[in-house]
């Protein structure tokens, strides 16, 4: 508890202190800075909420983290989208920002705070702490995108303020604003592949880890294409597959058994969990009424399809 307000209480002073310096100092760049502070508050609320909601069901506890990971993406885009008109509204009329001291400030306090949770990032996920960024599947330029997305805007602040300071060329009216596009486009690079995820697991997609095709065909081997119906693969968060099945069994010992071997298979296709639904008694006939155009898809009844003769009439009077 009282490390979840360490991570917290700072993060929110710092968020308050980028505002606070932004509107000071009229920069677009400092108000990027402060998104991405932001975005990293949100994705730090799961595990400060259900600390404080013991009576919330498994099921949600589990999903909560993926809604908020992908809530602050999409927020985060959204800002991005509002900067960006901004930034374009500022190079078609350019004025410099105010006061380049606090920009200075703003950059050494952002740059301070990033470092700091770049730093200590794998000692929260060690502890179980949330971070949705760091959740995602990990790939060769996961550590880059991080270093680029958590340090490109301050670096941005800095060496716009000192410029600011330093020198005084018109073309420095542009500065803000196009640092701060930059900034955006690294930020909606490195949090498309979230959106893309989490999304697909809130809509219960099957996940990509999963060989659908493959787990059917396991399934048909181990109990005949007539012995399972209503298959069902989806994922309840990263890396907590479920899945579904009904199988067809003749008495509850034959149940026991079929489960061990569902589970196992389920297992070596990377699926967590399965729900195992018996249905006792013999398979009746096909019920499917449908004519040969679909006949190559039933695997339970053949279509044959019943001659017809040639009638000869006489039509004559």
């Amino acid at each position: 508890m009282v490390s979840q307000y360490f991570i917290i209480v700072p993060t929110l002073a710092v968020l308050l202190t980028q505002l606070t310096l932004s509107r000071l100092s009229d920069s677009l760049l400092a108000l990027s800075d402060a998104g991405h502070t932001l975005y990293l508050l949100i994705n730090f609320c799961p595990p400060f909420i259900l600390s404080h909601s013991s009576k919330l069901p498994h099921y949600a506890r589990i999903r909560l983290p993926t809604l908020f990971s992908l809530l602050a993406p999409l927020f985060l885009s959204s800002l991005g989208l509002s900067l960006t008109l901004m930034s374009l509204g500022r190079i078609v009329r350019p004025h410099s920002p105010q006061r380049p001291v606090l920009i200075l400030v703003a950059g050494a306090v952002g740059l301070l705070f990033n470092t700091i949770y770049i730093v200590t990032a794998n000692v929260w996920k060690g502890s179980g702490f949330y971070i949705g960024r760091i959740q995602t599947q990990q790939s060769r330029w996961t550590p880059v995108m991080l270093l680029l997305v958590s340090l490109t805007p301050s670096c941005f602040l800095l060496v716009s303020g000192i410029s600011f300071y330093l020198f005084s060329h018109p073309v420095l009216h542009y500065m803000d604003a196009a640092l701060c596009l930059a900034s955006i486009i690294i930020m909606l690079i490195s949090v498309y592949s979230s959106i893309i995820q989490n999304g697909s697991i809130l809509l219960q997609s099957v996940p990509p880890s999963v060989d659908l095709a493959g787990l059917r065909r396991d399934l048909d081997i181990l109990f005949g294409p007539k012995g399972h119906h209503e298959l069902h693969v989806w994922a309840l968060a990263q890396g907590h597959t479920v899945a579904t099945l009904h199988l067809s069994c003749t008495e509850p010992e034959a149940y026991q058994e079929y489960l061990k071997q569902a589970t196992t298979l389920f297992g070596r296709h990377s699926v967590q969990e399965v729900t195992i639904q018996p249905e006792f008694g013999v398979p009746g006939p096909c019920s499917m009424s449908c004519g040969p155009l679909c006949a190559s898809h039933f695997c339970c009844v053949t279509w044959e399809q019943e001659p017809k003769g040639l009638v000869l009439a006489n039509i004559c009077a």
